[in-house]
């Protein structure tokens, strides 16, 4: 029983349970049947400005709708008019959904709603959200028309509504755009409004509109930035840089514009578009780089635009000259073009033109890194003539850079002067004005006279007078501080030439250096002239703040003078003088004065020739020079600082010529003697008692010039004579001192023991030979003649003695040898004198003839049969 009630309890349960899943089951159908049109909830509303409105909103979804679809409805006024509905799609990923709404009505003129449903095609839409409202003004307490919009920037081509709001309802039908008449929209009560299509482009004053009872409201119409083109960058200086670029259509609002350059990607610049020229903006250029990455950007409340251009700097380098001066002459005028820029390393070139006549001059010049000129000098121009000049730069391999502008000149007047001074310190010093003038041939200029003015500085006062020479003198006043001059023309005056006079207590050191007659030339720069002439280089003086003055004498140095001068500006230090003006073989002289406030002062002095030539003086030879047995010390006179000179003296020549009939090893001899300023020269090497000619001549570059001759005798070597005689003399007594210890030996041989001997010039007694060796009076070697003679003499018991070939007792003959002179140079020589020596036997022998004969005698003697005593003679 209990079984059974259990059993029905469990079936009660489970079918309890299958009835509760079944309406959990229904229930849930419900609610999927009620999330298929769940409404979508508005979280935020808001407006990006005066036309666009931004909403946003989110919804629970199912993860398995991938994409959705929303339609949106725009009403407007509190009416809810319906003007505008659409349909998005959005993914169901997203968390937030976004949309802007662009109204051509000012959000500011009336109340504008949104609300939004979800839409599907597989199942029914959702309800509409509840409205979003953004409010106009129209709400606002105000007592005065509003008018939207105002002040704003409106898109070029666009649909646009303007609109009016009243402070209370009114009845127009009527509001102006452009001062045209348009129909007005009703939008409510308080709110009017037209609606302008496809408006234009406007000018910087902008376009207005009003209603009925209001003033004007004034709005600008444009466009979006276009891309540019022909974007480009370049730079005058390698300090700064500018980039230009084009575009197709030039906005007139300016001041809703924004112009950028990005500098290599790291670097942004702000263009002021306003200040400077239209296209162009610049930016610093940065050291030690060369390739840039420059971008452009453009943007305005409509839109943004850009560019970019890659570039090597130094290819864009376009110099424009800062300056052009001009120093304007009679027929001539120089052009100096001044740039300043960064340009080391770069090599430049520059041109002018002049106009009229078209005339174009190129200069090169490297580059460098501070400011520097360029130099042109135009010539042939007409005097009194207006002339227009410019100037253009460029580096080679580069285009030219912008011309400057034209700058007008005018050349000096026909008739001018070059007015030049002589302070002279004489007894009474005085100063002597020269001047010369620039005219031509035209009778209408012909100069009647110059007048003449002086000024005193105590007291001040300037006195005139007129004259017809070029060159007047006047007498050193300490007082004269100023002279000018002028000439008297027919059609006028012409420029007046002032020249200042140095005070006493600043200008005698000057004067002094001026009047002082300089005589070591070695003090002065030398300089030589070239087939064009001279050209003139000096120091910079920093005290010659007007330029310099180069004065020379036409006719050289010497008298008459015939003063030459020339004004350079200051900023010049070299002067070309045309070879035309010089002759060759003439000395001038160039003094430099540099210019300033006070008056002139010497700078510097140059002195040289044109050409050199050789020498017309020559120099005085000293007729007692300074005479030894081997040398000859010549002393002579000689001005080589005269100027007379036709050129620098830099050596002098001496030639040795020997008189002597005799063969001589100095029989002609050139010496030169390099230092101007030495006056002796001792000429060694030479042979006693020799007559010798000398010539001497001084040199220029060109060559030398007539000589002086003089015959000079040297005198004898009486201490080598000496010698001569006194060594024979010793080695003879040598000999006979040795030999007079062998006269017992001598004594005690038969005469007849000697028939077998042949003696010769080895068989000498060894002392003896000995005596010779060191006294070195013979060498057997050198013996020039030996020879044995054998005479015919009676037995004698008498003792055989050493005897000279000089002796006439003697019983027999030597030879005599002449041998040839030898000559002396600078040494002294010591001679040798060959002594003859003859060695004679007592001995008498009854020999044959045959065997009595030497290998020297044999050709001597022919006779057989006598008895001889031997005698051998030496001789060299």
């Amino acid at each position: 029983m209990l079984r059974e009630f259990t059993s029905t309890k469990m079936a009660f349960h489970w079918t309890h349970m299958l009835i509760v899943s079944v309406l959990l089951e229904n229930v849930k159908g419900w609610n999927s049947s009620s999330d298929a049109v769940t409404v979508p909830d508005i979280i935020k509303l808001q407006a990006l400005d005066m036309w666009r409105l931004e909403m946003e909103w989110m919804m629970n979804q199912n993860e398995e709708q991938t994409n959705q679809t929303y339609e949106i409805q725009v009403g407007r006024t509190a009416n809810m008019d319906i003007i505008n509905s659409m349909n998005v799609s959005r993914t169901s990923l997203e968390a937030v959904h976004t949309l802007v709404w662009t109204s051509q009505l000012p959000l500011n003129c009336v109340d504008h709603s949104v609300r939004i449903r979800l839409i599907s095609n597989d199942s029914p839409s959702s309800s509409w959200s509840s409205w979003k409202t953004i409010y106009g003004e129209m709400n606002l307490a105000h007592n005065e028309i509003r008018m939207f919009p105002e002040d704003q920037v409106l898109r070029e081509g666009s649909t646009v509504m303007f609109c009016c709001i009243y402070p209370t309802e009114t009845n127009i039908t009527y509001m102006f755009f452009r001062n045209t008449k348009y129909e007005v929209i009703n939008i409510s009560p308080q709110v009017k409004a037209i609606q302008v299509e496809n408006i234009n482009d406007t000018n910087v004053y902008g376009v207005n509109f009003y209603c009925e009872g209001s003033e004007l409201a004034i709005n600008f119409v444009t466009f979006p930035p276009e891309k540019p083109f022909d974007f480009r960058c370049e730079t005058e200086d390698m300090r700064y840089a500018y980039c230009s670029w084009k575009l197709r259509r030039a906005s007139q609002l300016k001041s809703d514009q924004i112009w950028k350059l990005l500098i290599s990607d790291s670097k942004s610049v702000d263009c002021d578009v306003e200040s400077l020229n239209p296209g162009t903006c610049g930016f610093d250029v940065i050291q030690q780089q060369i390739t840039y990455n420059i971008t452009l950007l453009l943007s305005n409340s409509l839109g943004q635009e850009s560019e970019s251009y890659i570039f090597n700097i130094t290819d864009r380098v376009f110099p424009v000259p800062k300056l052009l001066e001009v120093t304007a002459g009679v027929f001539d005028s120089l052009v100096i073009l001044q740039l300043n820029g960064n340009f080391k390393g770069l090599l430049f070139i520059c041109q002018i033109e002049l106009e009229p006549g078209g005339i174009k001059q190129d200069l090169d010049k490297n580059g460098s890194d501070s400011m520097q000129y360029y130099a042109f000098r135009l010539q042939h121009l007409k005097p009194s003539t207006q002339y227009f000049v410019r100037g253009r730069c460029a580096v080679q391999g580069n285009d030219w850079g912008r011309w400057t502008t034209q700058t007008p000149f005018i050349t000096e007047p026909l008739v001018s002067i070059n007015l030049w001074r002589q302070i002279r310190d004489h007894t009474n010093r005085t100063v002597t004005l020269l001047w010369n003038t620039v005219s031509s041939d035209s009778a209408e200029l012909y100069i009647e006279a110059y007048e003449v003015c002086v000024s005193y500085r105590n007291p001040e006062r300037t006195m005139c007078t007129n004259i017809t020479q070029t060159q007047v003198e006047l007498n050193r006043d300490d007082n004269i501080s100023d002279i000018s001059v002028r000439a008297v023309i027919q059609s006028g005056l012409s420029e007046t030439a002032h020249i200042n006079i140095p005070s006493a207590s600043t200008g005698d050191k000057a004067v002094q250096q001026q009047m002082t007659v300089v005589t070591d030339t070695g003090s002065m720069k030398r300089i030589m002239g070239s087939e064009k002439g001279f050209q003139l280089t000096w120091t910079r003086a920093s005290t010659a703040t007007c330029g310099y003055t180069i004065e020379w004498c036409m006719l050289g140095i010497a008298l008459p003078c015939n003063l030459q001068w020339r004004k350079v500006p200051a900023n010049q230090t070299s002067l070309n003088l045309n070879a035309g003006d010089f002759k060759a073989g003439v000395q001038y002289a160039f003094d430099i004065y540099g210019c300033s406030t006070e008056g002139h002062r010497h700078h510097e002095k140059q002195i040289g020739y044109l050409k050199e030539q050789k020498p017309t003086q020559c120099p005085t030879l000293d007729s007692n020079p300074d005479i030894t047995w081997s040398s000859v010390n010549l002393k002579w006179s000689f001005n080589e600082k005269d100027p007379s000179h036709t050129g620098f003296i830099t050596e002098y020549v001496i030639t040795v010529q020997d008189e002597s009939q005799s063969s001589s090893s100095l029989s002609f001899l050139r010496q030169s003697v390099d230092d101007p300023h030495s006056k002796s020269w001792t000429v060694s090497g030479l042979e006693e008692d020799q007559l010798y000619t000398f010539q001497l001549a001084a040199c220029t570059s060109a060559g030398c010039g007539p000589e002086t001759c003089a015959t000079f005798r040297t005198r004898k070597n009486y201490y080598l004579l000496a010698v001569k005689v006194v060594v024979p003399l010793l080695v003879l007594v040598s000999c006979c001192v040795c030999l007079w210890s062998y006269r017992n030996l001598l004594r005690g041989f038969p005469e007849d023991s000697f028939g077998f001997l042949h003696i010769k010039a080895l068989d000498l007694n060894e002392d003896i030979y000995e005596a010779s060796e060191k006294i070195r009076t013979l060498m057997i070697e050198d013996c020039k003649w030996c020879d044995v003679e054998t005479l015919d003499v009676q037995p004698i018991t008498e003792k055989a003695w050493l005897a000279s070939t000089e002796d006439p007792s003697s019983s027999f003959s030597t030879p005599k040898v002449t041998l040839p002179s030898r000559h002396l140079t600078t040494d002294v020589w010591m001679a040798t004198d060959l002594t003859n020596f003859t060695y004679m036997s007592s001995v008498q022998q009854d020999l044959p003839s045959e065997d009595l004969q030497t290998e020297a005698t044999k050709p001597e003697s022919e006779i057989s049969g006598f008895s001889s005593d031997y005698v051998t003679s030496v001789a060299s």
